[in-house]
């Protein structure tokens, strides 16, 4: 709760009691106060609007210290500021067409920050507190839970427009797996035709019509010191690449032509394979 200190006689008031104090050992004197916490002046009804102040740890923590006040906690705290919200809605809406009596009751409500939230409470309070009558009582609460019912349909309609958004998005979704699902499949680029069309190896590793080690004999053959396995390599990707009526092989069929490029090395009793040179076997 918020504590003014009177500028007058110097006397410390709570916030509720303000009214009171200048209707009593200050009658008759203008409104002049200060907040006992960060020392704010406040004239006339400007202090109604002060309705939460810094704290302790704020108030005497220096500038290095760079305070960062932590979230509260306290439900109730935040339950009671959401009421003084509706209060404060109340007045600022041209909706309610109140009497000036009604309007100040609403004006002494928003100076006060614990403000009961049910209805038999409410009017006690109010009753006991603010001197306020029993009918004008009922007329302020009719007017608070008419603001609260329809805060909640708003909120309601909020809720319902995000649910029915999620369920949106979520048959899109749905709507293109199933498209996907159903959509015919890609037509093959030529190289990838080249590819299924390739003869397969047989079960000796050696293809129907390109000869393995044939083509690596003719061309170890030629050179007579032998051929770095290097350039043999790609002298065969040559004539493979040409057998199969292609430019350049695909990814796949490159690694398919390296992976038998090794094997038939390897099973080829022609040759002979010394470090990095490959020769004809003597």
């Amino acid at each position: 709760m918020v504590f003014f200190t009177c500028n007058i006689c110097g006397e410390s008031v709570k916030k509720p009691a303000v009214e009171k104090h200048y209707q009593t050992r200050c009658r008759g004197k203008n409104k002049n106060v200060s907040c006992m916490d960060c020392l704010k002046d406040f004239y006339g009804e400007d202090y109604v609007a002060h309705i939460k102040c810094i704290s302790e740890a704020q108030k005497y923590s220096s500038q290095s210290q760079e305070f960062t006040p932590k979230e509260s906690r306290n439900k109730n705290a935040q339950k009671q500021e959401n009421w003084m919200d509706i209060i404060r809605a109340i007045l600022d809406s041209s909706e309610y067409k109140m009497t000036p009596d009604l309007r100040s009751a609403f004006q002494k409500l928003q100076s006060v920050d614990n403000v009961p939230r049910k209805k038999a409470k409410f009017e006690n309070f109010v009753g006991n507190c603010m001197r306020m009558s029993r009918h004008q009582a009922s007329q302020v609460w009719d007017i608070l839970e008419k603001e609260i019912n329809k805060m909640k349909e708003a909120k309601q309609a909020e809720l319902a427009r995000i649910k029915e958004e999620k369920i949106a998005a979520l048959q899109q979704q749905q709507k293109e797996e199933a498209e996907s699902e159903e959509a015919p499949p890609k037509k093959k680029s030529k190289q990838e035709a080249a590819e299924e069309a390739a003869p397969e190896e047989t079960s000796n590793g050696v293809s129907g019509d390109f000869d393995w080690p044939a083509q690596l004999t003719k061309i170890v053959g030629k050179q007579a010191d032998g051929i770095f396995l290097e350039k043999l390599r790609k002298k065969l990707l040559k004539k493979y690449a040409k057998h199969l009526s292609v430019e350049d092989l695909t990814e796949k069929q490159a690694k398919k032509f390296q992976k038998r490029f090794d094997k038939q090395l390897k099973l080829a009793d022609s040759l002979q394979v010394e470090g990095d040179l490959v020769k004809i076997a003597s």
